[in-house]
């Protein structure tokens, strides 16, 4: 017979408590509920951000319309309990995880050689791309994406054995 709080079968150690090593897992859940809640205005989503220091999430939406339709929809239609800020962002993360992944994967057929890292970086609402001074084409990488000029793209040089912004790796 199994009694209350005693793990079942036998020997077998079946708790039905949820393992929660970081402390995460309720902020989590209520993160993919608000994610979840804000799908019908995926074409203005700007990406959300969270801040675990700070237990804040930030939603960013292109037009403000979308921004309150946000605020409408987490602040009183369906309240979350998370602190929450709610930022204009000029582009959406769909259009710069798409640029993202055109450029990167099609480097050699627009920059003339392959070495370009890097990624969406939601925070700046940009696509940033990484170049090593060191790399053997690090000139015509850096020539390529500033011909792009394309202002939802960022270009960062830097140098082997040194951190992504020239700061030494600690």
């Amino acid at each position: 017979m199994v009694g209350a709080g005693k793990p079942k079968g036998s020997g077998a150690q079946e708790w039905s408590l949820p393992l929660d090593v970081t402390g995460d897992a309720r902020y989590s859940e209520e993160r993919a509920r608000v994610r979840a809640m804000l799908t019908h205005l995926q074409a203005y989503d700007g990406g959300m951000l969270w801040d675990a220091s700070t237990s804040t999430l930030t939603i960013q939406m292109t037009t403000e319309d979308a921004l309150q339709q946000a605020r409408l929809l987490l602040l009183v239609t369906s309240p979350t309990w998370l602190r929450v800020i709610f930022v204009e962002v000029q582009y959406s993360a769909l259009a710069l995880e798409e640029l993202a992944a055109r450029l990167f994967e099609h480097q050699t057929a627009w920059a003339g050689a392959s070495g370009i890292s890097g990624g969406v970086d939601y925070r700046a609402n940009r696509v940033q791309m990484l170049v090593n001074r060191n790399h053997e084409h690090a000139d015509t990488l850096v020539q390529a994406i500033n011909h792009l000029n394309d202002p939802r793209i960022t270009l960062e040089i830097y140098t082997s054995g040194s951190g992504v912004y020239g700061q030494p790796r600690g």
